[in-house]
C-alpha cells in the first residue's frame, strides 16, 4: 500500500513505482501532480486500489485493463485528462465542430503549435530592433557619431562617480 494522498506533490508520477511489482493500493490524490499518467503504471498487475483523483494531470489514460478496470471516481477533478474509464473522451487533432468545419484548436496538438506562434513573433522583433537600429547606425554617418558620442559620455560620468565614491570611502575607512 502506497498512501500519498493530500501530501502537496508537485511535478509528474515518476516512472519507477511501476517497480513496485507487489503493489496493491496506490493512492495519490489531492496533490498538485501534473503531465501523464505514466504508461508503465499498467504493468502493475496485483493493483486493486488506485486514486490519482484531483491533480493536474492531462492526457488520455493508459490503456490496460488493469488501469481501466478503476472506478471513474479515481480520475475526477484532472479536467483535462481523457479516456476510458474518465467521463471526459479524447479529442484527436483533427476534430469537427458542429459545423462540419475542421477545428484547429482540438485536442492536445494545438497546445504545441501556440508556443511556436510567440517563439517566432519574438524572434522576428529582436530581428527587425536591432537592424533597426544598427542598421541606422551603420547608414547615417551623424547618427552613429552622436550615438558613440553619447555612449562615451555616459562612461565618462559613471567612470567620474564610481571614482569620487570610492575616494570618499577610502576616506572614511581612513578616518
Amino acid at each position: 500500500m502506497l498512501d500519498l494522498c493530500c501530501n502537496s506533490f508537485s511535478g509528474v508520477i515518476p516512472n519507477q513505482i511501476s517497480n513496485l511489482k507487489n503493489l496493491e493500493e496506490l493512492t495519490l490524490s489531492m496533490n498538485h501532480l501534473s503531465g501523464k499518467i505514466p504508461s508503465s503504471l499498467t504493468t502493475l498487475n496485483s493493483l486493486k486500489k488506485f486514486n490519482v483523483s484531483y491533480n493536474n494531470l492531462e492526457g488520455p489514460i493508459p490503456t490496460s485493463t488493469q488501469i481501466q478496470s478503476f472506478d471513474a471516481s479515481a480520475f475526477e477533478g484532472n479536467p483535462k485528462l481523457c479516456g476510458a474509464p474518465s467521463r471526459n473522451k479524447c479529442e484527436t487533432n483533427n476534430a469537427t465542430d458542429a459545423d462540419g468545419k475542421n477545428n484547429k484548436h482540438a485536442g492536445y496538438g494545438h497546445q504545441h503549435q501556440l508556443p511556436w506562434f510567440y517563439i517566432s513573433s519574438i524572434v522576428l522583433g529582436f530581428i527587425v530592433g536591432f537592424w533597426g537600429v544598427c542598421g541606422s547606425l551603420i547608414i547615417k554617418k551623424r547618427w552613429r557619431y552622436a550615438y558613440f558620442g553619447f555612449i562615451e559620455n555616459v562612461q565618462n560620468r559613471l567612470y567620474v562617480m564610481m571614482t569620487v565614491s570610492m575616494n570618499r570611502m577610502m576616506r572614511r575607512l581612513r578616518g
